[in-house]
C-alpha cells in the first residue's frame, strides 16, 4: 500500500497507484477500482485486460 495516500474518487486506499487522464478532471490519484469505473464511462465497450500472466 501507498503510505497512507488515499483515492481522489472514493477516499479509501490506494494499493496500486493510477493517474487519471486529464480530460477527466480529477486532482490526485485513483485506486484501481475508481481507475476502471472511469475508463468505463469514457471508453465504453468491452475492456480485456492483457499481460495478466505478470500479476
Amino acid at each position: 500500500m501507498i503510505a497512507d495516500e488515499k483515492c481522489a474518487v472514493c477516499k479509501g486506499p490506494i494499493v496500486q497507484k493510477y493517474i487519471p487522464m486529464k480530460s477527466w478532471n480529477v486532482d490526485g490519484t485513483l485506486c484501481s477500482a475508481c481507475y476502471s469505473k472511469k475508463l468505463g464511462e469514457y471508453y465504453p465497450g468491452e475492456h480485456v485486460r492483457v499481460n495478466t500472466d505478470k500479476e
